[in-house]
Protein backbone atom coordinates (compact mmCIF):
# COMPACT_ATOMS: atom_id res chain seq x y z
CA UNK A 1 0.00 0.00 0.00
CA UNK A 2 0.95 3.60 -0.39
CA UNK A 3 -0.24 6.87 -1.78
CA UNK A 4 0.36 8.76 -5.00
CA UNK A 5 -0.23 12.50 -5.06
CA UNK A 6 -0.62 14.75 -8.08
CA UNK A 7 -0.96 18.47 -8.56
CA UNK A 8 -3.22 19.65 -11.36
CA UNK A 9 -1.18 20.42 -14.49
CA UNK A 10 -2.32 21.93 -17.76
CA UNK A 11 -0.28 22.55 -20.91
CA UNK A 12 -1.45 24.13 -24.16
CA UNK A 13 -0.63 26.48 -27.05
CA UNK A 14 -2.44 29.80 -27.27
CA UNK A 15 -2.37 33.22 -28.92
CA UNK A 16 -0.69 36.38 -27.60
CA UNK A 17 -4.13 37.92 -26.97
CA UNK A 18 -5.10 34.97 -24.78
CA UNK A 19 -1.75 35.11 -22.96
CA UNK A 20 -2.35 38.77 -22.12
CA UNK A 21 -5.79 37.95 -20.66
CA UNK A 22 -4.41 34.87 -18.89
CA UNK A 23 -1.70 36.94 -17.20
CA UNK A 24 -4.36 39.34 -15.89
CA UNK A 25 -6.38 36.42 -14.52
CA UNK A 26 -3.31 34.76 -13.00
CA UNK A 27 -2.73 37.81 -10.78
CA UNK A 28 -5.69 36.52 -8.75
CA UNK A 29 -4.06 33.08 -8.44
CA UNK A 30 -0.44 34.26 -8.07
CA UNK A 31 0.25 32.41 -4.81
CA UNK A 32 -1.48 29.21 -5.93
CA UNK A 33 -0.60 28.72 -9.60
CA UNK A 34 2.88 28.57 -11.13
CA UNK A 35 3.11 29.26 -14.84
CA UNK A 36 5.61 29.13 -17.67
CA UNK A 37 4.72 30.86 -20.93
CA UNK A 38 7.17 30.82 -23.84
CA UNK A 39 7.13 31.46 -27.59
CA UNK A 40 9.25 29.86 -30.31
CA UNK A 41 11.85 32.65 -30.06
CA UNK A 42 12.30 32.07 -26.33
CA UNK A 43 10.29 34.98 -24.93
CA UNK A 44 9.73 33.55 -21.47
CA UNK A 45 7.18 34.71 -18.89
CA UNK A 46 7.04 32.91 -15.55
CA UNK A 47 6.29 33.40 -11.89
CA UNK A 48 8.28 30.31 -10.91
CA UNK A 49 11.78 30.36 -9.42
CA UNK A 50 14.26 30.37 -12.31
CA UNK A 51 16.21 27.21 -11.44
CA UNK A 52 13.87 25.37 -9.06
CA UNK A 53 11.92 22.30 -10.24
CA UNK A 54 8.34 21.88 -9.02
CA UNK A 55 7.19 18.33 -8.17
CA UNK A 56 3.81 17.60 -9.76
CA UNK A 57 3.51 13.90 -8.90
CA UNK A 58 5.08 11.87 -6.12
CA UNK A 59 4.46 8.68 -4.20
CA UNK A 60 4.72 7.70 -0.56
CA UNK A 61 5.07 4.01 0.27
CA UNK A 62 5.76 2.24 3.57
CA UNK A 63 9.45 1.77 4.32
CA UNK A 64 10.62 3.84 1.34
CA UNK A 65 11.70 7.39 0.68
CA UNK A 66 9.30 9.68 -1.15
CA UNK A 67 9.29 8.79 -4.85
CA UNK A 68 9.17 11.88 -7.06
CA UNK A 69 8.67 10.78 -10.65
CA UNK A 70 7.45 13.97 -12.34
CA UNK A 71 8.64 17.57 -12.05
CA UNK A 72 8.07 20.79 -13.97
CA UNK A 73 11.55 22.15 -14.46
CA UNK A 74 12.08 25.64 -15.94
CA UNK A 75 15.28 24.55 -17.73
CA UNK A 76 13.74 21.37 -19.17
CA UNK A 77 10.65 23.33 -20.22
CA UNK A 78 12.82 25.53 -22.44
CA UNK A 79 14.23 22.40 -24.15
CA UNK A 80 10.74 20.90 -24.45
CA UNK A 81 9.58 24.18 -25.99
CA UNK A 82 11.96 23.60 -28.92
CA UNK A 83 10.59 20.11 -29.50
CA UNK A 84 6.96 21.16 -29.05
CA UNK A 85 7.20 24.01 -31.56
CA UNK A 86 9.14 21.82 -34.01
CA UNK A 87 6.24 19.36 -34.03
CA UNK A 88 4.04 22.01 -35.67
CA UNK A 89 6.41 22.21 -38.65
CA UNK A 90 7.99 18.76 -38.75
CA UNK A 91 4.87 16.67 -38.14
CA UNK A 92 1.69 18.65 -38.75
CA UNK A 93 2.98 21.03 -41.40
CA UNK A 94 4.35 18.26 -43.60
CA UNK A 95 0.89 16.73 -43.91
CA UNK A 96 -0.16 19.59 -46.19
CA UNK A 97 1.00 21.14 -49.44
CA UNK A 98 3.54 23.96 -49.02
CA UNK A 99 1.25 26.91 -49.85
CA UNK A 100 -2.04 25.39 -48.69
CA UNK A 101 -4.24 27.29 -46.21
CA UNK A 102 -3.80 24.49 -43.66
CA UNK A 103 -0.01 24.67 -43.87
CA UNK A 104 -0.14 28.46 -43.56
CA UNK A 105 -2.27 28.23 -40.39
CA UNK A 106 0.16 25.72 -38.87
CA UNK A 107 3.09 27.99 -39.73
CA UNK A 108 1.25 30.95 -38.18
CA UNK A 109 0.65 29.01 -34.94
CA UNK A 110 4.31 27.96 -34.86
CA UNK A 111 5.53 31.52 -35.39
CA UNK A 112 3.06 33.41 -33.18
CA UNK A 113 1.58 31.23 -30.45
CA UNK A 114 2.87 30.54 -26.94
CA UNK A 115 3.36 27.24 -25.13
CA UNK A 116 1.84 27.54 -21.65
CA UNK A 117 2.00 25.32 -18.60
CA UNK A 118 0.05 25.89 -15.41
CA UNK A 119 0.52 24.05 -12.09
CA UNK A 120 -1.99 24.33 -9.25
CA UNK A 121 0.17 23.93 -6.14
CA UNK A 122 -2.75 23.35 -3.75
CA UNK A 123 -3.02 19.63 -4.50
CA UNK A 124 -5.30 18.75 -1.54
CA UNK A 125 -7.95 21.17 -2.86
CA UNK A 126 -10.03 20.89 -6.02
CA UNK A 127 -8.08 22.23 -8.98
CA UNK A 128 -8.55 25.89 -9.85
CA UNK A 129 -7.01 25.54 -13.34
CA UNK A 130 -10.31 25.16 -15.19
CA UNK A 131 -11.56 28.26 -13.37
CA UNK A 132 -8.43 30.09 -14.55
CA UNK A 133 -9.24 29.06 -18.14
CA UNK A 134 -12.91 30.01 -17.75
CA UNK A 135 -11.99 33.41 -16.26
CA UNK A 136 -9.56 33.98 -19.13
CA UNK A 137 -12.24 33.31 -21.75
CA UNK A 138 -14.68 35.50 -19.84
CA UNK A 139 -12.14 38.32 -19.88
CA UNK A 140 -11.49 37.82 -23.61
CA UNK A 141 -15.21 38.10 -24.31
CA UNK A 142 -15.40 41.53 -22.70
CA UNK A 143 -15.02 44.72 -24.67
CA UNK A 144 -11.29 45.53 -25.17
CA UNK A 145 -11.47 48.66 -22.99
CA UNK A 146 -12.90 46.61 -20.11
CA UNK A 147 -10.11 44.02 -20.43
CA UNK A 148 -7.42 46.55 -19.64
CA UNK A 149 -8.98 47.63 -16.37
CA UNK A 150 -10.62 44.52 -14.94
CA UNK A 151 -9.80 40.91 -14.33
CA UNK A 152 -12.63 38.53 -13.36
Amino acid sequence: GGYVFQKAYLEFFTSRETVEALLQVLKTYELRVNYHIVDVKGENITNAPELQPNAVTWGIFPGREIIQPTVVDPISFMFWKDEAFALWIEQWGKLYEEESPSRMIIQYIHDNYFLVNLVDNEFPLDSCLWQVVEDTFELLNRHPTERETQAP
